[in-house]
């Protein structure tokens, strides 16, 4: 799959079917859209891409608010290769481009920058200048302009709504279980290994220390069963603490993992984490053998975990897999 850097659509076959979105996570709504456009396009003898704006409109609009991504470009790049696209185009978002009317977003970006031939949208799409076109409108602009347009409906899990700021609610709540049901796939994040304060090493079980980046969202306080990719061919598993160390009165927010059968250096590596499962909250402890007692506890009961759960983790991840063929989850819309 090709990354392009602004709206070249030069090296594509046409006719061009465009799956249009933040595509945030990549989650269950998201795929429907972008297999729809890769369907129409294997049939049309054509080429199936996605528009992605870097950085997110709401960084862009809003910045003084916090907001955090589920994933990058990097992120999503890899997500969308896995369903098939042949290329996603990365367009700067800026000023001029957030004032564009819905009309000029049509006209200048679909039709004179990437002339599509058919695009494909979340029933919930908006496009232009403060948000003001919706599915119909593109629809209407669509059967004017000579493309056409076909909307995916939401999809559900459990009752809710899948959706971007669904799936971080969940994360916040420790739910990866719950967030993997919505996404598809095991949650995961990427970073190199830094240095420690040593403690786990010298008084507890040594850790891979990852720095959480301020602008992705984590899953919420707490130790977590993980699969750890980037370390050969073999899935290792560890246990994840996201959080502080109450214990030792640090309060910066920290990931450590412990990953369980693997002594080798890990300093500058970079390695995965897929979150499995939740284990427990981040709990004080009154001493270092209290905490360790309890991390023996842990480690118990992840073995159990991965014995009964897990056994086929390396079906899905590293590197990342859906766990359900899409064909199994929905309609795919045509």
């Amino acid at each position: 799959m090709k990354i392009i850097d602004g709206l070249d659509s030069g090296a594509l076959e046409q006719p061009l079917y465009l799956a249009l979105g933040n595509f945030d996570g990549v989650h269950r709504g998201h795929q429907a859209v972008i297999h729809t456009a890769v369907s129409r396009a294997r049939r049309s003898g054509g080429s199936a891409a996605a528009l992605l704006f870097d950085p997110h409109p709401s960084v862009f609009l809003k910045p003084q608010e916090h907001f955090c991504l589920l994933t990058g470009i990097a992120e999503r790049a890899a997500l969308m290769a896995e369903l098939g696209l042949d290329a996603i185009f990365v367009l700067p978002f800026s000023a001029a481009t957030a004032s564009l009317t819905p009309e000029e977003f049509v006209r200048q970006i679909l039709l004179e920058r990437l002339q599509v031939s058919g695009v494909s949208i979340g029933v919930d799409y908006s496009f232009g200048r403060g948000g003001a076109g919706k599915g119909e409108l593109l629809q209407e602009f669509g059967e004017q302009m000579g493309f056409t347009v076909v909307l995916s409906p939401l999809e559900r899990e459990s009752g809710g709504v899948i959706s971007s700021s669904a799936i971080k609610t969940l994360l916040a709540d420790g739910a990866v279980k719950e967030a993997a049901l919505f996404l598809n796939y095991y949650f995961f994040r990427k970073g190199a290994v830094i240095s420690g304060r040593g403690r786990g090493k010298k008084m507890l079980y040594p850790t891979a220390n990852l720095r959480p980046s301020p602008d992705l969202a984590w899953p919420g306080r707490g130790v977590y069963l993980t699969a750890v990719g980037g370390l050969g061919e073999k899935i290792r598993f560890g246990l994840t603490n996201v959080g502080i160390k109450p214990t030792f009165g640090d309060d910066a927010l920290t990931v450590e993992t412990y990953i369980l059968d693997f002594s080798d250096e890990l300093y500058g590596r970079e390695i995965t984490l897929y979150f499995l499962d939740r284990l427990r909250d981040t709990l004080t402890f009154s001493s270092p053998a209290e905490l360790r007692a309890q991390i023996d506890e842990d480690i118990v009961r992840g073995r159990e975990l991965i014995r009964s759960a897990y056994g086929a983790i390396d079906t899905f991840i590293e590197p990342v897999r859906f766990i359900r063929r899409l064909e199994e989850l929905f309609y795919i819309c045509d």
